[in-house]
């Protein structure tokens, strides 16, 4: 999970980014907060819910950072000078609509503010996927698939159970002719593909 923190909550909005723009806007407001320190008079939190996706390709294990909610930021700030009469204060309007790759609050000039229960959804998400990797896909039980890591590395076997919580499988392989099931994390296998 990636987050700026600056002072304590006020109000939640969603903000709309170009794809692929979460990162470099996160750090442009980081850049902006550092050079004009004025701006944390109203501007406090910035989230981009994430997780660690695990994906292995000829044996070898890669880790990338996929957003869980791609193409959105969510900003923590007052940006009403008045929340009864909903008057934009410009200084924060602009300071965040004014970064490149933003393309402006869900609501347009009148922000839709999360409610408690959505902010809370979204850093529950946080908490849940906080340097916890999950792999790229999931696997169900009666699938072949190719052993990619450890000891029974290239045998073929059918999963016989799976967790999908606990990113566990176990597979069943012929050893000596025997079906002997192996236990093995998600990232560990491979869909099985038929020579043709």
């Amino acid at each position: 999970m990636e987050t700026l923190k600056t002072e304590k909550a006020d109000r939640w909005y969603t903000l709309k980014v170009l794809s692929n723009f979460e990162d470099k806007v996160k750090n442009l407001i980081e850049k902006g907060l550092e050079q004009e320190p004025t701006h944390k008079e109203y501007f406090y939190e910035v989230l981009m819910p994430s997780e660690i996706v695990t994906t292995v390709k000829q044996g070898k294990k890669t880790s990338r950072v996929r957003k869980l909610y791609p193409g959105y930021l969510f900003v923590n700030m007052k940006i009403f000078i008045d929340e009864e009469t909903r008057e934009l204060n410009p200084n924060a309007y602009y300071f965040i609509t004014g970064i490149n790759g933003v393309t402006g609050f869900i609501g347009g000039r009148d922000p839709v503010q999360l409610s408690n229960a959505e902010i809370d959804t979204i850093k529950s998400h946080i908490e849940k996927f906080q340097s916890k990797e999950v792999p790229k896909s999931t696997y169900d039980v009666g699938q072949k698939v190719t052993i990619l890591d450890g000891p029974f590395v290239g045998l073929h076997g059918e999963i016989s159970s799976a967790d999908t919580d606990a990113q566990k499988i176990s597979v069943l392989v012929s050893i000596f002719g025997r079906e002997t099931p192996v236990d093995l994390e998600n990232w560990q296998v491979e869909k099985y593909e038929e020579e043709k």
